[in-house]
């Protein structure tokens, strides 16, 4: 099977890795804007141009730091100082490169103060024209300004795991080829192996829950025996719940997470792209998240067994 071509930054190249970081949060906005587009209600059409104006900034803010226009600490300036001073220079002028959409990017700017100062809806009739907009520059200027292909963009190569990260190249390829029940699939069982680190975060079983057994078994209670039995049964999701929370996993993020996978042991469904798409970018920003916080989440020998025969094809998905 043919893998998707992903970027890998040169990780010792500190500039580039930073450059690249950036663009991927813009990816991320971008996508994550789109979805909140297609809702016509104000409040999310609303956060739908905030997220396309702050993807943009954030890419315009790239460039700055990337050919040294600007440091870090001068980079609280007006949007239009921004593209005046990246297309003013020198470098990209003697060599015609230029920001497309310049009229577009005003009118965003415009109506994002407006949204944000004002609180004025956003025309649906125009939600349309900022989506394809906005996915236009963000794919012209990474190829412009930093050689780099948007669609290929992915935070894939973050993932440090090598088996993780082959894992999830396959799901994203079943995307590709519109398999997404196989994606679904690839994306829950490396979410669930990968949390086998938060599990290991849990206590052992609990001596309550011991005591409780030994006090009411050798009286044949078996109405209290099933009672507590569920009592520990509860408790140990919610310890785990409590763990999983902890690591930067949102309780709603999680709660679609399971319902767009939970067809995998229940009645069989049609998953659509955008499901199989939002699924498999939220276990990998939560495994690249657990990897900042220092979780270290790797698969086992047997599990990296597996996955070497799941990319040989010797084992169906």
């Amino acid at each position: 099977m043919e893998q998707e071509e992903t970027i890998t930054p040169k990780t010792n190249d500190e500039k580039a890795l930073l450059a690249f970081r950036r663009l991927l949060l813009a990816k991320q906005l971008y996508l994550h804007g789109l979805d909140h587009s297609n809702r016509m209600d104000a409040l999310n059409k609303m956060i739908s141009i905030h997220n396309f104006h702050n993807a943009i900034e954030i890419v315009l803010r790239a460039i700055l730091l990337q050919y040294e226009i600007r440091s870090d600490k001068q980079l609280n300036i007006e949007f239009e100082v921004m593209l005046n001073e990246i297309d003013n220079h020198q470098p990209f002028k003697d060599t015609g490169i230029r920001l497309p959409y310049r009229q577009e990017l005003r009118n965003l700017n415009q109506l994002r103060n407006l949204v944000q100062h004002h609180a004025t809806e956003p025309p649906s009739s125009t939600m349309e024209e900022w989506r394809v907009f906005t996915r236009g520059f963000l794919e012209q200027v990474c190829q412009s300004h930093f050689n780099l292909e948007f669609d290929k963009l992915s935070s894939l190569d973050l993932i440090e795991d090598v088996n993780l990260r082959e894992l999830l190249r396959l799901s994203l390829s079943s995307i590709q080829e519109q398999n997404f029940k196989k994606s679904l699939r690839l994306a829950k069982i490396a979410f669930e192996w990968a949390d086998e680190v938060v599990m290991n975060l849990l206590p052992n079983e609990a001596p309550l829950g011991n005591s409780l057994f030994s006090r009411f078994h050798p009286f044949k209670d078996e109405d209290l025996l099933r009672v507590f039995s569920k009592l520990i049964e509860r408790s140990r999701k919610a310890e785990y719940y409590i763990a999983l929370l902890s690591t930067g996993v949102s309780l709603p993020d999680y709660k679609r997470f399971e319902s767009s996978t939970e067809w995998l042991i229940g009645p069989k469904s049609n998953p659509s792209e955008e499901t199989a798409r939002w699924v498999h970018n939220f276990v990998v920003n939560i495994i690249i998240n657990w990897q900042i916080l220092g979780l270290n989440p790797r698969l086992s020998s047997w599990n990296a067994e597996v996955v070497k025969k799941i990319v040989e094809g010797s084992t169906i998905v």
